[in-house]
């Protein structure tokens, strides 16, 4: 499939080991999906202002230096451009008051990163699922 019709999707986590893990999850899926890798929310700020579309989704760490994942999703939520743009919570947190804020700011959906790549590959089905097919 040509990459202008494929669907776009941004994952934004500053580790490196993740978002390699991440790609390789991906990898069965990149046939009619683009992913595209980022390490900071002002790269995805500045790609999303730079860019004549929109993702289908964005995935996002929330413990990030510079600007953490609750900044980064309270600035989507405020930009009537980027606002209604699906976005999932990825990290290692399990804490609850981590997951009701995330959900407070707008997040899709609150996922905590599991420990291997067979698990993780399971979580990115479960997101073509439920996500990117019906988009």
């Amino acid at each position: 499939m040509n990459d202008f019709k494929k669907k776009w999707v941004i994952l934004v986590d500053d580790d490196e080991d993740d978002r390699f893990l991440f790609q390789q999850a991906f990898r069965p899926y990149s046939s009619n999906y683009l992913l595209q890798t980022l390490a900071t929310g002002p790269e995805l700020f500045q790609l999303l202002e730079d860019s004549l579309g929109l993702p289908a989704l964005i995935i996002l760490d929330l413990n990030m230096p510079l600007v953490d994942g609750f900044e980064v999703l309270t600035w989507l939520r405020s930009h009537a451009d980027y606002a209604l743009i699906p976005t999932v919570i990825l990290t290692t947190s399990a804490d609850q008051t981590d997951r009701q804020r995330a959900q407070e700011l707008g997040a899709n959906r609150f996922l905590t990163k599991p420990p291997t790549l067979p698990d993780l590959t399971k979580l990115v089905a479960g997101l073509e699922q439920d996500w990117l097919v019906r988009l």
